[in-house]
C-alpha cells in the first residue's frame, strides 16, 4: 500500500473523529453545565406591586361568599377617599402585624368583646364566648371560642377564631368533645391559611392554631405568621392569646 493512500485514509479518520466530537460537544456541554440562576427577586418580581380601588373591587366581587358580599356592599359605600385609604390599610404588613391580644376570664357563661382602636380608622377587636350545653354524667358540658377581628372603618376584613368544647368537672376539662380553627378573610393583598387540633393536657381543652399570611402584592412586603392560642377548664378559667410567631 503506497504511503499517499495511508496518509489520505488517516486523514479522513480525523475529520470524521472531530464531527463527531462536534455534535457531541454541545449536549455534553449542557448536561455538564448547571442551570442559568433564576433572577435576584424574581418571586417577589412576579407580585403585582400595588392594590388598587379597582383591584379590590374586582377581587371582591370575585369572591362568592356572604363575608365578600357584605365586605363589598360596605366597601361601595365608602367615600372615595376612604376606599383610598381602605385599601391602603389592607396592604400596609404593620397594621396586620399589630394585631395581637392576650386575655383571661372564667367559664361561666357568658362572654366579652372589647374594639381596641390602632388609630382613628382601624379597630382590633376581641371577642370570647363562653356557652354551657348541659350536664353528661355530672359533668358540664362547655364550649369556649376566641376571635380576633381587623376592622377598617367598621368593616371586618380578617377574623381569626379558635374554639374548644369539653366535659368539665371540679373546675377541670375531664373530656375533650371538640374544637377548630377557622379564619375569614377578605384582605385582598394577603391570603392567610392555617388552623390547629383541639388536645386535653393536665386538665384543659387547648388548641393552637397557626396562621401564614402570604403576601398577593409586593407592596405588603414579606409574608408573616401568627399563633393564636386557647386553653380552657383549668380551675374554671379560660386563657386566649393572638402573637406573632
Amino acid at each position: 500500500m503506497s504511503s499517499g493512500s495511508t496518509m489520505r485514509r488517516i486523514g479522513s479518520a480525523a475529520v470524521a473523529g472531530a464531527a463527531a466530537l462536534t455534535a457531541l460537544a454541545p449536549a455534553a456541554s449542557a448536561a455538564g453545565r448547571p442551570a442559568a440562576p433564576a433572577p435576584v427577586g424574581a418571586a417577589e418580581q412576579s407580585l403585582t406591586s400595588k392594590l388598587t380601588v379597582t383591584g379590590y373591587l374586582q377581587y371582591l366581587a370575585s369572591r362568592h361568599t356572604p363575608e365578600a358580599k357584605r365586605t363589598l356592599k360596605a366597601f361601595r359605600a365608602l367615600p372615595k377617599a376612604k376606599q383610598q385609604k381602605f385599601v391602603g390599610y389592607l396592604q400596609n404588613r404593620k397594621v396586620y402585624q399589630a394585631l395581637t391580644a392576650s386575655l383571661k376570664g372564667t367559664t361561666r357563661p357568658g362572654g366579652l368583646r372589647r374594639a381596641a382602636p390602632y388609630n382613628p380608622d382601624v379597630s382590633f377587636v376581641k371577642e370570647v364566648r363562653v356557652e354551657t350545653k348541659g350536664k353528661v354524667a355530672g359533668a358540664v358540658n362547655t364550649r369556649v371560642g376566641f376571635a380576633m377581628s381587623e376592622e377598617i372603618f367598621g368593616i371586618p376584613v380578617t377574623t381569626e377564631k379558635v374554639w374548644v368544647q369539653y366535659l368539665a368537672k371540679g373546675g377541670r376539662a375531664t373530656q375533650l368533645k371538640g374544637g377548630g380553627a377557622t379564619v375569614t378573610n377578605v384582605n385582598a393583598a394577603v391570603d392567610i391559611k392555617g388552623g390547629g387540633t383541639p388536645r386535653l393536657f393536665r386538665g384543659a381543652a387547648t388548641l393552637s392554631a397557626t396562621w401564614k399570611a402570604t403576601p398577593r402584592y409586593a407592596s405588603f412586603g414579606k409574608g408573616l405568621d401568627k399563633l393564636q392560642a386557647l386553653d380552657a377548664g383549668v380551675q374554671g378559667y379560660w386563657r386566649a392569646s393572638l402573637h406573632n410567631a
